[in-house]
């Protein structure tokens, strides 16, 4: 008897524990410090690139899915890639991604990739947006596919975490040639 109750107890204390949507997939454990900026001598349009670690979120009205959230640069331009990590997934090629903000504005991006199924979103983001991102609170994107729209809640360490990044860009200088990280 005292064995099937600390069986009983454990599995219902970390029942949780054993759920996909409760898994610490997502980037929200602890605020990344270090910029982690990798450059390769791999060229994207001919030019040399540098990327900080991607952020996993977990898509809130889905189960069981995730997207990655990464920035870029390239010459002096940031570039935001979203990906939305599930199979034939279509972005939707009049409205993109909605940007809400903790004041109640709302920013649309638009895909400068071409519009694909393969669920990939890339921006150049404008001087206008860096600041907007670094002055605002964003607390929910939404991702416009064709056969659903996918929402994204941050907490407080996404937001750490995008600011940092956005931070950290904004200082590199691209390097030519060699390897650097």
């Amino acid at each position: 008897m005292l064995r099937f109750c600390i069986i009983f107890c454990g599995i219902f204390f970390f029942e949780h524990k054993f759920y996909a949507q409760n898994k610490p997939f997502d980037s929200a454990q602890f605020a990344h410090f270090d910029c982690g900026i990798i450059q390769t001598k791999q060229k994207l349009d001919h030019r040399f690139f540098a990327s900080v670690p991607a952020i996993s979120l977990r898509i809130d009205n889905e189960e069981q899915m995730y997207a990655s959230f990464q920035l870029g640069k390239r010459k002096n331009k940031i570039y935001l890639y979203l990906k939305l990590l599930g199979e034939d997934i279509c972005i939707n090629n009049d409205k993109n991604v909605d940007v809400y903000f903790k004041t109640g504005e709302v920013t649309v991006l638009k895909n400068e990739f071409p519009i694909n199924c393969e669920s990939l979103f890339a921006r150049q983001l404008s001087k206008k947006e860096l600041k907007k991102f670094k002055e605002n609170e964003i607390t929910q994107l939404q991702i416009y596919t064709y056969k659903k729209n996918y929402e994204i809640y941050l907490n407080e360490v996404h937001r750490q975490d995008i600011l940092h990044y956005i931070n950290c860009l904004s200082a590199y200088k691209i390097r030519k040639g060699e390897i650097h990280k």
